[in-house]
Parts: structure tokens; C-alpha cells; sequence
């Protein structure tokens, strides 16, 4: 069985191109994708910026050709080895369970890994739909793709079942607003940046429409009050 992908094959140039059905190895995880996000880094890659993180400890190129998409919501379709892969909370997961597919994987190993960095200055950090090549076998690492191959130490969180795909596909977006208020608690030092939008004040929210959803999100948990800028 082939699985056709998106594959972005230079930056402006899109094919629709076949790979093999992989069996998963060992600590791996085949998720047949239900829906992927459209990220601004995804529109970015396309448009010629080929390197991501550049003001962390080393910039990272984009390995070309890719198959993009980052935010992702599936079904387990096939665990490798034993058939054991446990879900973020440390649940064993089955075929047939719903999940989130988290976007990065970093190793815990590198000098920023083991100094408390935050985890995108991981000196070996996979990242889903950006820096792993659809030239190497299994290929599908994105999840403009009819399946997606997970690797060992990636975080699978399950969807609950009455939590439609449509909004699970999002996770990774509110994640981002999220972000910024645990980042708002945890500076050791003032920033302009929160405190200029104390509690209780308003605050512009301009598109794009998905930027501006996250950050309204993150405003009104730290009491502030939203309204929208075309």
C-alpha cells in the first residue's frame, strides 16, 4: 500500500508524491492522520526561509524535501515491537485511540537538554513537518500525509471522545497562548512586553485570525479584555 503526501519539494514548489506503507519499529507508532494545521512556519518554509530557531544555540536548516504539518490529530494505526507505546499521561495506548502527536521531540542528552534550557535548544531536536527529510526511509514525517510515522520519545496525547478533531487539531495553538502566561509567571525580571497589559485593561487583537485567537485566549486568562482590529 502506498501513502500519498504533500511533499514540499523546495521552497514554492509543492507534489503530490508516493511513499510506502512503513510497519513501525520498535518504540514506534504509525498514526493515520484525520487532520493537520496550516501554520505560519509551514507558510514560511514555503516562502524561502529555510532555517528555524536562528536565535537559539544553532539555527537549523530545513532539510528538503519535506512533507509539512506540525499540528496533528490521528488514529493510532499500528505500534511497533511488543505493541506498547504509553500516551503523555503514561497510559498505554491501543489501535483505534485518538491522539494529539506533540510536534517536537528533543533528547534529553545535549548540554542545553541537561542545563534546563528550554527545549527548543535542543542540539538534536526532531521536529515534525520541518526538519526531517522526506528523503529518508520511512518519509512520512508530516501530517500533510495520509499517515505519519512517530518516533521513539515522542508525546502522543490522547483525545477525549467527545472532543471533536476539529478542535483537538488545535492543541498545539492554545498551547502557544498558554505559553505566554506561564512564561508572564515565571519571568525573574519585568518585561515590557506583560507589563503593559496589566489585569483588568483591554487589549487589540489583529489577525492573522489564528494568531489573534491564541493571544486573545492568553489575554483574557490573565483577566485582560479583548477586542478585534481588522
Amino acid at each position: 500500500m502506498d501513502v500519498l503526501a504533500a511533499t514540499l519539494v523546495e521552497p514554492g514548489r509543492y507534489e503530490l508524491r508516493q511513499y510506502p506503507l512503513p510497519e513501525p519499529q520498535p518504540g514506534c507508532v504509525l498514526v493515520k492522520m484525520d487532520l493537520s494545521g496550516i501554520c505560519g512556519t509551514d507558510k514560511h518554509t514555503y516562502q524561502g526561509y529555510t532555517t528555524q530557531y536562528s536565535g537559539t544555540g544553532e539555527g537549523k536548516k530545513i532539510p528538503f524535501p519535506i512533507i509539512q504539518g506540525h499540528e496533528n490529530v490521528g488514529t493510532v494505526a499500528a505500534i511497533g515491537g511488543n505493541g506498547k507505546y504509553d500516551d503523555f499521561e503514561g497510559i498505554p495506548l491501543k489501535v483505534g485511540d485518538r491522539v494529539v502527536v506533540g510536534a517536537n521531540v528533543f533528547c534529553g542528552k545535549c548540554y542545553y537538554c541537561t542545563h534546563d534550557f528550554p527545549y527548543y535548544f535542543c542540539q538534536n531536536m526532531t521536529d515534525y513537518g520541518n526538519n526531517l527529510s522526506a528523503a529518508d526511509p520511512p518519509h512520512i514525517f508530516g501530517g500533510w500525509s495520509q499517515y505519519i510515522y512517530i518516533l521513539p520519545g515522542s508525546f502522543l496525547v490522547r483525545v477525549p471522545d467527545d472532543l471533536p478533531s476539529e478542535v483537538a487539531v488545535l492543541t498545539e495553538v492554545i498551547a502557544v497562548a498558554v505559553g505566554l502566561d506561564r512564561a508572564k509567571q515565571m519571568s525573574a525580571f519585568p518585561s515590557e512586553a506583560f507589563a503593559n497589559v496589566p489585569p483588568n485593561r483591554s487589549v487589540a487583537a489583529a489577525p492573522p485570525v489564528w494568531v489573534a485567537t491564541r493571544s486573545s485566549r492568553a489575554a483574557r486568562v490573565a483577566g485582560s479584555r479583548v477586542s478585534r482590529e481588522s
